[in-house]
């Protein structure tokens, strides 16, 4: 399952995300997700990192996988908790090809 994000981000949109991604996976059953931030634009007036690791550790099952296709200076990325028991695995990557081959999908 695929997610393009684009567009300015502001303060809740890590919280809707997640939540949509939840949806998402649920209703199409699908457990492992990518979800790109290449074409997200950063408010001039933003301070810190966006939170969508932590909004997606808490709305996701243990089970899923995802990929983040980020810049690390976007994202709360640290140190993500891979085969935690009780989250799922997140992953941050720069390119996705490599996002790809981390998920298994190529």
């Amino acid at each position: 399952m695929r997610f393009d994000v684009e567009g300015r981000w502001r303060s809740g949109d890590a919280l809707k995300l997640a939540y949509l991604v939840k949806a998402a996976v649920a209703r199409w059953r699908q457990d492992h997700v990518l979800i790109d931030l290449r074409r997200v634009a950063t408010p001039p007036d933003a301070q810190g990192k966006f939170l969508i690791c932590d909004r997606l550790r808490r709305a996701l099952t243990r089970n899923t996988r995802v990929v983040l296709v980020a810049t690390p200076e976007l994202v709360d990325n640290d140190g993500f908790p891979i085969g935690q028991t009780l989250c799922p695995d997140i992953a941050l990557f720069n390119a996705e090809r490599e996002a790809l081959d981390w998920l298994g999908l190529q």
